[in-house]
């Protein structure tokens, strides 16, 4: 996976592209404010890894989907418009296995 944020991680840090947030519920029901979402957006642990930083300890590795503490990081929006959170390694939790389709 090609890292098209223009971010690149240092020190012990793991870029991640959190999962998107849904702006309305499945029922329809908008979620509110932008800030509810910004909110929601901090809250989301699960994400894809798009870059580690040569010094990061992680036992995942680039493209891994992966579970990362509630709250932590810093958010940056990169060069190419989509909003990622740069967490330390020890913030990298688990690696999500892929999910089998059926039929």
């Amino acid at each position: 996976m090609l890292n098209k944020s223009g971010i690149k991680p240092i020190a012990e840090t793991v870029l991640v592209l959190p999962d998107p947030v849904a702006d309305k519920t499945a029922s329809g029901i908008y979620v509110g404010t932008e800030s509810d979402i910004e909110r929601q957006q901090m809250a989301q642990t699960d994400g894809v890894i798009v870059a580690i930083a040569t010094k990061a300890e992680v036992d995942a590795k680039v493209g891994d989907r992966v579970i990362f503490a509630k709250f932590q990081g810093m958010v940056r929006k990169g060069i190419d418009g989509k909003t990622y959170r740069l967490v330390n390694d020890t913030d990298v939790k688990a690696i999500l296995e892929k999910e089998e389709k059926n039929g």
